[in-house]
């Protein structure tokens, strides 16, 4: 099938944002393309991402499901990645469309990182989590406080650092505020110095995790569970009696909680990327 690449006309617009609709919470420096052919449906594929003079990343792609899996998909890609010339990466919500990682796969991108949100009775965690609290001895100098009246430049400095780079797989992973919607975010000082942050909120009955990270000297320490049980505690306080939390590939102290609490999985977004030239 031979088709036409080019950008949206402004009455195309309209069908972008019925094709593509998440994209548009974020439409900076975004590049947006239609495939077309010259037949009624004339539009059979639209294209959404960020293009950088070696590399095309945040790519998004929708096939009109009629259209799918006669190579219109291939057509777009190997246009926006001119034949290989660029290397190319997006991400994909498997869990909601399964059809996309094979078709990644098909087209030699590579899944080089995951993110799993699970969601676990509250109950039996937040137990388990005061059990291990009552069990730290903590430094002199330690104390929990919530973020709001946390240093701001230090949190957002620890968060930028080692959270804050994984927002293409989740946008949360990108967020650090003093906001009255993060109502259930503790902060571990030390001595003065943020030791780890949490970030989370209360969703009706379900407690939400967006994020937690620890300063470098304290991976795997106490910190990581003081943090989580002040979480959950403020969760319970609030109504919520379900937890919902995310980790990626690497993060097994977290998958291992999952498992534990035999947590069940809501979501798994990949990162997919293709290399340069690997058609």
């Amino acid at each position: 099938m031979k088709l036409c690449m080019r950008p949206p006309r402004e009455e195309e617009w309209r069908i972008c944002r019925m094709l593509l609709p998440e994209t548009f919470t974020d439409v900076s420096s975004r590049m947006y393309l239609l495939a077309m052919r010259d037949e009624a449906p004339h539009i059979v594929a639209a294209a959404s991402f960020r293009q950088g003079p070696e590399s095309v990343t945040h790519l998004r792609l929708h096939v009109v499901p009629s259209f799918r899996r006669r190579g219109v998909g291939s057509q777009v890609v190997e246009y926006v990645s001119k034949s290989g010339e660029r290397s190319i990466g997006g991400i994909v919500e498997v869990t909601k469309e399964p059809g996309a990682g094979q078709f990644c796969e098909r087209n030699h991108f590579e899944r080089v990182e995951s993110l799993t949100t699970v969601e676990a009775d509250m109950a039996e965690m937040r137990d388990y989590m005061r059990r291990l609290r009552g069990r730290i001895v903590t430094p002199r100098g330690a104390s929990t406080i919530p973020l709001s009246e946390a240093p701001v430049d230090q949190v957002a400095r620890l968060h930028a650092r080692y959270v804050a780079q994984e927002g293409e797989l989740n946008q949360w992973r990108g967020l650090v505020a003093r906001s009255p919607e993060m109502e259930m975010s503790p902060v571990v000082m030390i001595d003065g110095c943020v030791a780890g942050i949490l970030l989370g909120q209360i969703e009706g009955a379900t407690a939400v995790v967006r994020s937690r990270v620890v300063a470098p000297g304290y991976h795997g320490s106490w910190v990581n569970a003081m943090l989580l049980a002040e979480a959950l505690d403020i969760g319970w306080a609030g109504g919520a009696r379900r937890a919902r939390f995310s980790y990626t590939d690497s993060n097994r102290d977290t998958q291992k909680l999952a498992i534990r609490f035999r947590a069940e999985i809501t979501s798994v977004v990949a990162r997919y990327t293709r290399p340069v030239g690997n058609l």
